[in-house]
């Protein structure tokens, strides 16, 4: 038992500490990469939901949608 608490006072303690944020713009991928994948992002976006109207069960149409949102912030983010 004793263990255990001190791997999770470790857990707690670590998770809480400060990440590294990245503050600047195009620092990993150039502006044109950047707009380059926002664009294919976004229109990978719209054919998936032309083929998901069909979905009948409202949790996989929901994760898919927003996947497909994550899938676009993360292209068109500058920072990443």
């Amino acid at each position: 038992m004793k263990f255990l608490t001190i791997i999770f006072f470790f857990v707690i303690i670590f998770s809480c500490t400060p990440k590294e944020v990245n503050t600047i713009k195009f620092k990993y991928r150039t502006e044109e990469v950047v707009n380059k994948d926002c664009k294919i992002a976004k229109e990978q976006k719209k054919l998936s939901r032309r083929n998901d109207v069909t979905s009948k069960n409202f949790m996989t149409h929901y994760t898919k949608a927003f996947n497909a949102n994550n899938k676009v912030k993360r292209a068109c983010d500058p920072y990443r």
